[in-house]
């Protein structure tokens, strides 16, 4: 199988995990479930091997049975989100990757509170409050993928983080289990949210703040603007390859370390910005991280800094 050059986490790596037979899920669930289906369709890398089961919950109850299945059989699972700050191993992934679909796409505000659920997209959220007026996310302002992968990972930028505005999540706990869990028991970090083992989230409750639509209209369009211009943001990538170190960039370093323009295969650091790697066609998982490795040697080498991954890395070699 050969050695990988990161080290991939026990939950995410199924090794001696029940696989999940063609036709397994029959009477399980009620969505839609696609077999031996390749992860590079879902993923804004477009790479990945095929996960054993892919599961589009038909609603919540259909996730708390599909979960409660999973926990009492030992098969692994994995929330696919927007498919953004995931990189798939080209050997796919042994359990069940789960895409939460429209029936967890519901966007309301009572007030000046917003309650999205987790299949939002991260735009259509800012675009739902800009209309309304309602200011306290802008900070999220280019920003891939959906609510329920920015809360898990607590995406922001140095303006601010998806948790700042948080007020609880909704989720299911990886017994099948419908919760709820308030901001203050969530030990939201840099880049991390503390949350159960195997939950999933479906909803989050934001308190904003009144303000003027076109004020808030203009600071995103700011920020959309400045995003645009120092990030590749019309290329395939997982967004932000390494976290930031203290007081620091990921990207500077490795822009200091002269590895603009590195390439292992068709997988390329980004010219524009050096903390991403970009899949120019047909990259595979392999050349992704031989790249990331390659990147943090060097900054190792040149600045004493060893970088850490944001990326999350799943599935098989």
């Amino acid at each position: 199988m050969g050695r990988l050059p990161f080290r991939i986490g026990a939950v995410s790596r199924a090794v001696g995990i029940p696989t999940v037979a063609p036709g397994a899920l029959a009477g399980v669930v009620r969505g839609r479930v696609a077999y031996g289906e390749p992860l590079s369709r879902h993923t804004s890398l477009r790479i990945g091997g095929p996960a054993d089961a892919l599961v589009v919950p038909a609603d919540r109850e259909d996730l708390c049975a599909l979960l409660r299945f999973a926990h009492r059989e030992g098969i692994a699972t994995l929330v696919l989100g927007g498919g953004s700050n995931t990189l798939v191993l080209d050997g796919g992934f042994r359990g069940v990757a789960i895409l939460l679909g429209e029936a967890f796409a519901a966007l309301e505000a009572e007030g000046t509170a917003v309650r999205a659920g987790a299949a939002v997209r991260v735009s259509r959220l800012l675009a739902f409050c800009s209309r309304l007026g309602l200011g306290g996310v802008e900070c999220l302002t280019g920003i891939p993928g959906t609510v329920g992968g920015a809360l898990r990972g607590n995406a922001g930028t140095r303006d601010g983080w998806i948790s700042d505005r948080l007020r609880e999540v909704g989720m299911v706990l990886g017994d099948g289990t419908a919760a709820r869990r308030a901001r203050a028991d969530l030990g939201f970090a840099y880049r991390h949210a503390t949350l159960p083992a195997g939950a999933v989230i479906t909803e989050g409750l934001f308190d904003l703040e009144r303000g003027d639509p076109a004020a808030v209209r203009r600071a995103i369009s700011k920020l959309l603007v400045a995003r645009n211009r120092s990030q590749p943001v019309e290329s395939r990538s997982a967004g932000c390859m390494f976290k930031n170190p203290p007081g620091d960039s990921a990207g500077r370093l490795a822009d200091a370390a002269g590895m603009k323009g590195a390439r292992v295969g068709e997988a390329v650091v980004s010219t524009k910005h050096a903390n991403f790697i970009l899949n120019q066609g047909g990259a595979r998982a392999a050349d992704v991280l031989a790249l990331a490795a390659a990147v943090r040697a060097r900054v190792r080498d040149h600045a004493g800094v060893t970088l850490e991954l944001e990326v999350q890395v799943v599935g098989e070699p």
